[in-house]
This record gives structure tokens, sequence and C-alpha cells, in this order.
């Protein structure tokens, strides 16, 4: 079978940037409801103080379901060379390959709700529906998908895992314009680097989008539970000892990526990414 052309689409890291402006702007979309829920709920949104004065920011389930619109326009798109973006299939061995990281990082965040405080558990659920399922969109569901769609050999794979970690650890630079502190910031992008690169390896790994999202949203969860970061809406004033056993975990992250993806796995990768955009036997 056949696949069809989708010209600029067709050309992988353009693509990929493409497909991460189109995931945002959704999200960003999403954010008025967001905006509209934070007139309801208290502690839903985060006050910012600018020059230009003081402006409400949320971010939540809003940016969730913008995210998830973006999802299925690409998968509607992609028909019928694509239909199963959402699949459960490999769920578990997925969960299992992120297993150990995640363990040490729900440590070090349990470590930082007891020396820095909790907050609310509802508001910090409702927060981290937005990265798990809009950050997930914008760095790996998409980009990456259609990337091996486009993928011709086995070399090809290790240029997006790097990609994909490495924008989506740099892009968290950009708290800084929200008053992150720096130093923290800088620690947080190459912290979110190591995270990146195990969600992507599993990803390509495995395909489940479910698995990403569902990992990706836990991690968030437990750190909008902190006292300090349920307040500033994820942004870090400064680095506790509960944070450094989470750079720890991504540590741990990036050397189980590594291993998931080395030269040894990669038939494996792309044999899974063929058949998942029938490729197998294409004319």
């Amino acid at each position: 079978m056949k696949t069809r052309s989708h010209k600029i689409l067709d050309h992988p890291i353009l693509g990929y940037f493409i497909l991460f402006v189109f995931a945002l702007i959704f999200m960003n979309l999403g954010t008025t409801i967001d905006l509209m829920i934070a007139r309801f709920i208290p502690g839903y949104g985060t006050e910012l103080v600018t020059p230009a004065g003081t402006t409400t920011t949320a971010i939540g389930i809003g940016a969730a379901i913008g995210a998830l619109v973006a999802i299925f326009i690409y998968m509607l798109w992609f028909r019928p060379d694509f239909q199963d973006i959402l699949s459960g299939k490999g769920f578990v061995k997925a969960l299992l390959m992120m297993l150990p990281a995640l363990l040490i990082h729900y440590v070090g965040s349990a470590v930082s709700m007891i020396t820095l405080g909790t907050s609310s558990v509802f508001l910090a659920l409702l927060k981290a529906t937005a990265p798990g399922f809009g950050e997930e969109a914008m760095f790996r569901i998409l980009g990456v998908s259609n990337y091996m769609r486009t993928a011709k050999s086995e070399k090809k794979i290790m240029t997006i895992f790097w990609l994909s970690s490495v924008f989506f650890g740099l892009f968290h630079l950009t708290n800084i314009l929200s008053g992150a502190d720096i130093a923290a910031a800088l620690i947080q992008a190459v912290y979110a680097i190591g995270i990146g690169m195990i969600l992507g390896a599993v990803y390509l790994r495995t395909a489940n989008a479910w698995a990403v999202i569902l990992a990706h949203m836990s991690l968030d969860f437990l750190e909008f539970c902190r006292g300090d970061l349920g307040s500033t809406g994820g942004i870090m004033t400064g680095m506790g000892i509960g944070d450094w056993i989470t750079v720890a975990a991504a540590i741990v992250a990036a050397v189980l990526a590594l291993r998931l993806v080395s030269k040894d796995n990669r038939p494996a990768i792309m044999e899974l990414w063929n058949k998942k955009w029938n490729k197998e036997g294409s004319v």
C-alpha cells in the first residue's frame, strides 16, 4: 500500500516544527477555557506581574482539550495511513520501560512535599493535564510520528530522538520570562532533556501515546502538589533536596533511554513504525 504525499510535512525536520506550532496553537486556544475555569475555582489561575501590569494566566484542562483536538485533526489528516495514534497496545510495556526513572522521580517529589509543604491535590490534577497532553502532543506524538512516517533507514532514528529531547529541554528556559530563577531554570532545562529522552525513547519503541501522556502527567501532578510550585504554576524559584533527586531521576532516565534506542533496538523501531504507517510492502 502506497502512503499519500503530504508535501510540507514530508520534510521531516520542517514538519516536526510545523506540527509543534500546530499543537501549540490549539493548546493556547484551549487556555480560554482555563481562564473561564479560573473565575470559578480559586487558585486555578496564577497572577503574573509584568511591566504592563498584573495579569492572570491559567493552563490546565482547557489546554489539554486543545491538544486532544490537535491530535484528532492530525489523525484524520493522515487517515487511512495512520489510524491508531491513541491505541492502547504496548501500554504496560511502555510503563515498565520508564518505571525505574519514574519511581526515583516520585521519591524526589515526595521529599519536596515534605520539606516545602503541599498544595491542592485537585488543582494539581487539573493543571497536570496540560503538560501531560499538551507537551506530549507538541514535542513527541505529532512530530515524532510524522518523522517516522518519512524515515527510510535506522540511521534517521537518532536524529528525531535528539531533536525532540533537546528541544523539549531548551523550551523550558522560557520559564525565565515568567519569573523563574535563572540558575534553577537552567538546571530544569537539563533535567527536562533527560526526561524528554526517556519519553521520546519509549514512544519510539512502543508508539504508545497514552503511556507517555500519563507518565508525563504523573510527574507534573506530583510536582504541582508541592506548596511552592502549586502557587507559582510550576515556575521554579530555587532548588531543594527533592529537586536534586528528580535531577538524578533524569540522569537515570537518560541512561535508560540510550539503551532503548541503542543500535541493536533500532531494527525493531523501524519495523514498528513501518507497520504503524502501512509502509511494509508499499510500492
